[in-house]
């Protein structure tokens, strides 16, 4: 990957945690909260990947999204282990959003985001935009 395509990424990553903090900050609806959920997944998606790309061009070996989060916090990326328990159970809930669409969990995932999700990988596109592609 060139410097100028992870640029790109990194601009994906800013424009995704946006829209997810813009979706957020709206009047629960349901149409909020689904909206909300989608934005949540793909936020999660460009991050995982965009930190999988890094990482492998630092050197290191990812595979999945799992193995991924894991380096990450090795690298200080994530920066503390109650913060990798997080991304373990953002992991986990957008596993669950992809595979059936339940009430009951789509208001336990969509709490989630707007208490923490959002929150946090807002954050983590932060830290995204300070990578350097060497």
């Amino acid at each position: 990957m060139s410097k100028e395509r992870f640029a790109e990424r990194q601009g994906e990553v800013k424009s995704a945690a946006a829209r997810l903090a813009e979706v957020v900050a709206q009047r629960d609806t349901e149409i909020v909260r689904d909206a909300a959920i989608q934005r949540f997944e793909f936020t999660f998606e460009v991050i995982w990947k965009t930190l999988k790309l890094f990482l492998e061009r630092q050197g290191h070996e990812c595979g999945g999204p799992r193995s991924t989060l894991k380096k990450a916090f090795a690298e200080g990326l994530i920066s503390s282990p109650e913060e990798a328990d997080v991304w373990l159970q953002l992991l986990e809930d957008r596993n669950l959003t992809s595979h059936a669409y339940d009430q009951a969990l789509a208001a336990r995932i969509y709490q989630h985001t707007t208490k923490d999700y959002a929150r946090i990988l807002g954050a983590m596109a932060g830290k995204i935009q300070t990578l350097t592609w060497n």
